[in-house]
């Protein structure tokens, strides 16, 4: 039985806002010792959002400084490698498909004393990498 077409609402027309950002397109932050990280879903790379995406890669025997992010959340999800989430002078272990939350404010850095890249993708609840000092 078909629908009767009285009784059927208006739907609002919704505009689909939805990119595709390539594979290289995002920008490139170099961390020391051939690390690095790419800002991918941005403001730069796109017309309007609310939080961030990117991926890092830590090489085997970085220790990176400790930094503090200001009003943001960071989520992480971990691809590929081990190492440790530093955290003033803590350390947390983290291995392939572990997720990692940190608060805002709280300083910690990453140390790979693995044998592997670390390979991380990264989530800020901010539009693009929020305002951060050294621990």
């Amino acid at each position: 039985m078909a629908p009767n077409p009285k009784k059927l609402k208006k739907r609002k027309k919704v505009e689909s806002n939805i990119s595709v950002i390539r594979s290289g397109k995002g920008e490139t932050v170099e961390l020391g010792g051939g690390s690095f990280s790419n800002l991918i879903l941005t403001s730069s790379t796109l017309k309007s959002n609310k939080s961030m995406l990117g991926y890092s890669v830590f090489k085997p025997g970085i220790d990176t400084p400790q930094k503090i992010h200001f009003k943001a959340e960071e989520l992480v999800y971990v691809v590929s490698g081990s190492g440790k989430i530093t955290v003033k002078g803590e350390a947390y272990a983290f291995g392939p498909g572990d997720s990692i939350f940190i608060p805002p404010g709280v300083p910690h850095g990453v140390r790979n004393d693995g044998r592997e890249d670390v390979a991380m993708i990264f989530f800020f609840s901010s539009p693009n990498y929020p305002r951060t000092k050294n621990a």
